[in-house]
């Protein structure tokens, strides 16, 4: 049974991720434009007709931008918590769409979805854990901590993409307003890289061994310091890159290299 797992892009300006398993594919969020949704599937290999659903995390623009759209004329279903429909619907054209209430898992293009609650300042925001019969994939972006509930959802998951949103001092010393400061930093605003790091730890102590980093500020943040700071944290307790675990970062604006497992 294989999964793999392609950002097509993860920043502070767009988020969307492809999830295949066993041939059949899902989206979780739609934040890019659709030219670059197309251009980042076709480079996996998938066309965005093969897309059997798109997954929602919150009702954030950088996560829904273009949802409407690719919904509508595509044929895709939506999925959201319930509270987030409502909010998607009211800030964008989306007319249909489908809802859970509550974190009990469903099924979707063949993959158990197990959705689960983040620290975020949104109406109801989730992380999804995507999984086919023997191999499992874990989103948690947008978190302004890595809570008990998100940790329980990571561990021991063959794939983790979890937020390394920004550098404490690159955004203190930055030129974001004091408000934006203080709801970044905040328990519901964005994980940083150092606290991403020690999370990380956390999730490689359960076993999982496959790590991507995203949702990169562009403003306070960069990739070499985001792969920096949680690999010189796995490199002090022994592990080697490579060998032991395989971390990359997701790109702000093309896809990813692909995680397969």
């Amino acid at each position: 049974m294989s999964l793999s797992v392609t950002t097509l892009s993860s920043s502070s300006s767009g988020n969307s991720v492809l999830v295949t398993g066993n041939g059949r594919s899902i989206l979780i969020d739609c934040g890019i434009p659709v030219k670059r949704l197309k251009d980042g599937l076709e480079s996996a290999g998938v066309k965005l007709s093969d897309v059997e659903g798109i997954l929602l995390t919150h009702e954030h623009d950088d996560h829904i931008r273009t949802v409407a759209v690719v919904s509508e004329n595509y044929g895709i279903p939506v999925y959201a918590e319930r509270r987030t429909l409502a909010a998607v619907k009211a800030r964008t054209d989306l007319k249909g769409g489908f809802y859970f209430e509550s974190m009990r898992p469903f099924m979707l293009a063949g993959m158990e979805i197990r959705p689960f609650p983040t620290p975020h300042d949104a109406v109801s925001p989730v992380g999804y854990s995507v999984a086919t019969a023997d191999k499992r994939y874990v989103q948690a972006t947008d978190i302004g901590w890595f809570s008990p509930e998100v940790e329980r959802a990571m561990r021991g998951a063959d794939v983790a993409l979890i937020e390394s949103n920004h550098d404490v001092d690159m955004l203190l010393n930055g030129k974001y307003p004091l408000y934006l400061k203080e709801r970044i930093l905040s328990r519901h605003g964005h994980l940083s890289n150092g606290n991403c790091a020690e999370a990380v730890l956390k999730i490689l102590d359960s076993g999982t061994r496959n790590i991507i980093l995203g949702h990169l500020s562009e403003h306070n943040n960069t990739a070499e310091l985001a792969f920096n700071t949680t690999n010189e944290a796995i490199e002090r307790r022994g592990a080697v890159l490579g060998k032991d675990y395989v971390l990359v970062v997701a790109n702000a604006r093309k896809p990813g290299r692909g995680v397969a497992v």
